[in-house]
């Protein structure tokens, strides 16, 4: 072997020789390495005009990131160009030589060569690219207008080194090649900032839901360039973040770090409750058994304050940080924030019966005490199957419906997020025929901003031998992202009727945005859209049956909506 190695090292050359070539050639933004120990920038105070130049300098660096030919081959690195020129932007007053440090800027990176794109037929534009701007001389000065227009038009399909990146044939943006910048530090305004120009770039031109969010974008990001330069630690960062985060209201927006300084900072303990929202009050709904025996409130009491605080500012302040869809839907984005702290006990002040009380709640750092065990289906009324998706064994609706098809109905709760895909098992056995059931749109790849669609999604298979029972689909705020998108699955089925209260509207799959300081967030990736077109984010899925429960029902532990069910099959 030793003998064969020595004889063959001119291979092993050709090898080293081509892998270098291919890394060189194919990806040259990591041989860029001026900054890797920091920006350099360190910014105490901004003026108005400085913050409007930052703003500009945002919106061309994110506009020529996803456009511009030599950036997205990979052969810029275009964090690094960033730092670059952002000291001549900050210490120019003159707009007109701000635009003309752009426009040089840009100019150099490399020869803008135009790309005329064919459409498929089937495609469909479910969001158009927000670039008029780029149009306003007024704004950018005739030079850099002009070329951001002419490299509006690049229209670039390889993409693998881009910094964001498509698998063959997928249809879901890929973020990671975004670097993390573990070392960052955060006194560093340069780093910093440019967290806040990525996030705000990827909302600008990778989030499907832009035209939604309910804020003015351009102005998020003058409001949080001050912001993001202030503060000197790793905690502060983050809460600038989840802030951010939170102006897109999606519920699926979470703000992730290893070292969990955000879970510190909430506390790790939390009161063995669940609560709800009933005519705008906060109302204890559940009492979680393992510390039932000890806990010193009940189900029905309306929570009024916390430790002296009223329950209504700890809410607006804890909602600061914490995405939502819409300002009352705070039952399951706040449900693990609300009741938490790092104290072992919290004074509760409650209305019980009329009465206002005060309860000194214990808390608790066992998060198992969430993870309650209860059937996966049961027999109701002796001729009705209830079916708790939460609880599913992997493959186990399979063996259920299969004991189940002469059942004179099926209730499937989604008020609990199924602990596995159950949509396309579940919908073989309640369809005829496949039917479309959702529309579904996802970034165009050569388009940055625009986001397309092409046919319907359909759901079922042909199937004679079909369930002909009544199906009832139970949801309400809690039901979110998989549980949504599984009800508009079920709910085309022959016989089905959704009974509840609005989803939360926070569907499409989950997509990871790196960001300096090793820290993650969370977005909708995708899309989806009833069949007329229509939203179902921030809207969320309408039941044809609208019941919410009452506070005295909650007392008594009776559960209104699954009675309505029962009710609805039995009629």
């Amino acid at each position: 072997m030793k003998k064969w190695v020595k004889n063959n090292l001119w291979i092993f050359g050709i090898i080293i020789v081509i892998s270098a070539i291919i890394f060189f050639f194919g990806n040259k933004r990591s041989l860029d390495t001026e900054f890797n120990n920091g920006s350099k920038i360190k910014i105490e105070n901004l003026s108005k005009n400085q913050i409007e130049n930052l703003s500009k300098l945002c919106k061309v660096w994110g506009f020529a990131k996803y456009y511009d030919q030599e950036v997205v081959s990979g052969n810029i690195n275009w964090d690094y160009e960033l730092f670059r020129v952002m000291p001549d932007i900050l210490n120019e007053k003159n707009p007109d030589k701000v635009n003309k440090i752009l426009y040089d800027w840009i100019k150099k990176q490399g020869n803008i060569k135009e790309n005329p794109i064919e459409k498929s037929e089937t495609e469909e534009v479910a969001l158009k690219r927000n670039i008029d701007w780029i149009n306003d001389k007024n704004y950018l000065g005739k030079d850099l207008s002009d070329l951001l227009i002419k490299m509006s038009s690049t229209n670039i399909l390889d993409r693998k080194n881009a910094y964001v990146s498509f698998d063959d044939e997928s249809i879901y943006s890929n973020f990671e090649n975004e670097k993390p910048y573990i070392n960052m530090k955060f006194d560093d305004s340069g780093y910093k900032l440019l967290s806040l120009f990525r996030y705000w770039n990827i909302i600008e031109y990778y989030y499907p839901y832009r035209d939604i969010i309910g804020e003015n974008w351009d102005e998020v990001l003058k409001e949080f360039i001050p912001k993001f330069i202030k503060g000197n630690d790793k905690l502060d960062y983050e809460l600038k973040i989840s802030e951010l985060t939170s102006k897109i209201h999606d519920a699926h927006a979470w703000v992730l770090d290893e070292d969990k300084t955000l879970d510190k900072y909430w506390g790790n303990k939390y009161a063995p409750v669940e609560f709800t929202l009933v005519d705008d009050k906060i109302v204890i709904s559940k009492i979680l058994p393992k510390y039932a025996k000890d806990c010193q409130l009940k189900r029905g009491d309306i929570v009024l304050k916390l430790n002296g605080e009223d329950i209504n500012k700890i809410i607006k302040d804890k909602s600061k940080y914490i995405s939502l869809t819409r300002k009352e839907a705070i039952v399951n984005c706040l449900q693990k924030y609300l009741f938490r702290a790092s104290d072992d006990s919290v004074k509760f002040t409650i209305e019980r019966d009329g009465k206002e009380l005060t309860k000194n709640v214990k808390y608790y750092s066992d998060q198992s005490m969430f993870d309650t065990k209860e059937p996966s289906h049961k027999i109701l009324d002796k001729d009705i199957v209830y079916i708790n998706p939460g609880q599913l064994a992997e493959g186990e609706i399979d063996k259920i419906m299969k004991k189940s098809m002469d059942k004179k109905g099926i209730i499937v709760d989604l008020r609990y997020y199924p602990s596995y895909p159950i949509m396309d098992s579940l919908s073989n056995y309640l369809y005829e025929k496949p039917v479309d059931f959702v529309k579904i749109s996802f970034a165009d790849r050569q388009i940055p901003g625009e986001f397309i669609t092409f046919e319907n999604f359909k759901m079922g298979i042909e199937n004679k031998n079909y369930y002909k029972g009544k199906v009832v689909i139970l949801i309400d705020e809690r039901s979110q992202s998989q549980s949504e998108y599984t009800t508009m699955a079920l709910r085309k089925s022959p016989n089905a009727t959704v009974v509840g209260s609005d989803s939360i509207g926070s569907d499409g799959d989950v997509a990871f945005i790196p960001l300096p300081g090793m820290v993650k967030t969370t977005i909708s990736g995708l899309g989806i859209y009833n069949i007329d077109g229509s939203q179902t984010q921030r809207v969320g899925i309408k039941p044809n049956i609208y019941v919410k429960p009452t506070i005295q029902s909650i007392k008594e532990g009776k559960d209104e909506i699954l009675q309505k069910a029962i009710d609805v099959i039995n009629n």
